[in-house]
Order: structure tokens, then sequence, then C-alpha cells
């Protein structure tokens, strides 16, 4: 019953009635490298959970249809610019986001179903500032259907439907008796609607049947996913070639460039910070099985400071190194890359206090001391 043309909306009452979205993308945007591994897990335990991604076997009664782990989309339902992990299987469907911890954000357990009495569908609407789960089971005449979007930490209903099909006056069958958000409308109000609501929006509608239609294959996107947030997992860095001052001063101080940023070993900033205003201690708590920074205290060398880099490249790997700054535990992004650990230049400027700025037209990363830090 339910069909691509009429996936609209009515005019009329989405100004009363819709819930104000934003945010839609399908790339990892802002989404932290912390955010990436606790997508990458989720969908890990999933795919425990359903199994990997196949097609049933001729002799399964679900021959021809995607099993286990099937979709995995990033999908940005609020424009906040860090995306949702979406992931769908015949068996259930799961969406969540990141906010320092993975949140699940308790969407119904069941995939849609809009076509045949089996007919599992994802049906996602997306554009630059907003997203839409399509759910419901409109193919049991009557069922509801929702456009769900994300407000905080929970998904609400922006527009809710039903179009339900019964007797006629004349006491033919296959009229519409159709609903929006409760209220009575027409069969061309309901269309007019559901078209007002997704304007300008891209449909992206997967199905779990393995067939050639319409519909958007499911097939693939799960290790596209997987690659996508790997690598901001387990990037390449590449040794910068930025020069670094601290407080006006040229320092011979090596770095590795991620995506855009900095990192460099906490031995080798402590020892280019030592004497300034910014100055810290590095301690490994071998009881707690922690560094342990200390400000405003010197820096003591071990011997190994500032020593250069090798020109080229290595494969990081996102490390959960635990460092604290005196009893409190500093949320930075660190990477380990041949075998040291290094951590993101701002985060560290954030945590000890200290202005970190960039000078494009002299390629210099300008560390200053006396300034406090601002994003």
């Amino acid at each position: 019953m339910f069909g691509r043309s009429r996936r609209f909306l009515c005019a009329v009452l989405v100004g009363a009635l819709c819930v104000g979205a934003a945010g839609a993308a399908d790339a990892t945007g802002n989404l932290t490298p912390k955010g990436a591994q606790a997508y990458l897990d989720a969908i890990a335990q999933l795919q425990g959970q359903y199994g990997t991604a196949s097609i049933a076997s001729k002799d399964s009664p679900l021959s021809g249809m995607w099993q286990g782990l099937s979709l995995a989309q990033l999908v940005d339902f609020d424009g906040d610019g860090t995306p949702e992990l979406y992931c769908g299987s015949f068996s259930g469907q799961h969406l969540y986001t990141y906010d320092g911890e993975l949140v699940d954000l308790k969407i119904p357990e069941r995939v849609s179903n809009f076509g045949t009495d089996v007919s599992p569908t994802t049906l996602l609407y997306i554009d630059a500032d907003k997203a839409y789960l399509v759910d419901g089971y409109e193919v049991m005449n009557g069922g509801e259907v929702q456009y769900l979007t994300k407000q905080g930490n929970q998904m609400t209903a922006a527009l809710t439907y039903v179009d339900a099909i019964g007797e006629n006056p004349d006491g033919t069958w296959g009229a519409h008796i159709c609903t929006v958000n409760g209220q009575p409308v027409s069969s061309e109000e309901l269309e007019s609607a559901l078209a007002q609501l997704t304007t300008g929006m891209t449909e992206k509608n997967y199905s779990y049947w393995d067939i050639l239609s319409e519909q958007d294959t499911v097939e693939g996107t799960v290790q596209q996913t997987i690659a996508a947030l790997r690598a901001l997992t387990n990037p390449t860095a590449v040794v910068s070639s930025h020069k670094v001052t601290v407080d006006g001063e040229p320092v011979s101080l090596a770095a590795y460039e991620i995506g855009g940023n900095n990192y460099f070993k906490l031995r080798d900033l402590a020892q280019a910070l030592s004497g300034t205003a910014a100055q810290f201690e590095v301690a490994w708590n071998g009881a707690a099985q922690r560094i342990d920074l200390t400000a405003g205290t010197a820096y003591t060398p071990v011997g190994g400071e500032l020593a250069a880099l090798p020109t080229g490249s290595k494969a990081a790997a996102l490390t959960k190194a635990s460092v604290y700054l005196g009893d409190t535990a500093l949320e930075l992004t660190a990477y380990e890359i041949g075998g040291n650990n290094y951590f993101k230049l701002r985060d560290l400027g954030a945590a000890l206090d200290f202005a970190v700025q960039w000078d494009g037209a002299a390629q210099t990363v300008a560390i200053d001391t006396d300034a406090p830090y601002t994003e």
C-alpha cells in the first residue's frame, strides 16, 4: 500500500504540528575519535548479536533476504555536526548518538514495513539541517507511521499519520481514511502534507531484499561505515612540517599531524614548556597505571626528549591512555604511533590553560603560556 509517490505532507498542518528538526549528514562530521571508537564497538556488538551481513540461502524461509547486521549509516538527525549511527537488521534496528559516551536513542525495535506483508524497509529523509527516520507498518491497513527526528537525547515524532483503506459512501471498498497527527484529512491533503515535510530532502529507501528495484541496497553499507569510522580511530600520521614557537621563541618540537591537528609526546611538550607559566611535571603512576601531570612544577627530564622524528608517515591507533591532572581525569585524544603515545596539542592547551594559535602565513603553531586557552 505504501508507494514512493505517497510519501508527502499537508501544508496546512505542517506549520502547526511538525516538531522542528535540525541536522543531517552522511559522513563523520565533527565526531571525535573516541566517538568513532564507541560506534565501532556498537557495530561489533550488534554483529555478535545478529551476525554479519549475508543473504539467506535458497532453502531458507527468508531466501533472498539480507540477514545479520545488514545496514549501517551515519546520519546527523539534529544538525549539531555529530552524526548518529543507525544500524539495521531484519531482526531489529538501533540508533546511537555520542555525547561523551554512547547513548541508545531507543527507536522502535522492528524495522518498518511499507510494502508486502514481509517487506522490511529502512526509510530515511536527509538534508543539510535535519533528518527523519520513517517508522511504521502501513501495510497492516491503518498502521501508524511516524517521521522520527532527534530532540536532545531522544527521538520524537515530527509527524504521525494513518492511511487506512475503508468503505466508500456507496458501499464499495477502497476509500482512504487518513489522519495527520490524529486529525482527519483527505487523501489529497495527506499527500500534499508529506510532500511539504520532505521537500528538498534526499530519500534513502533501503530494502532488506536482495532484489534489483528502485530501492537502495544495504549491501556494503556496514563496511563503508566501518571504514569511515576507522579513518578516525586508525588514521595515517604524517610528520608535521609546521614550525613551533613558545612565547614567541622558536623551539624544536617534533609532532605528527593527524586530521589537521598536531600531536605531541607529553614529555617533549613538558620539556619545551619547562620554566614558563604553563610548565608541568610528567610522572608514571605504576600503582594506578596512569600518567600523572602536575601543573606549575618544572619538568624533570628522563632523556630522549625533543628528538627528531623520521620523515614520512606511520599508522596511528587510538589509545585509551589514562592521564590525570592532579586528581582530575583528563579527556585527551591520543594515538599510539611507533610505540609512543602522542596527544592532541589543543586538548593539552585546554587542560593546562595555555593559548594555542595558528599562523597560516608562517605555517607556525604559536604557544603562548601567559594567555588562557580559547577555542
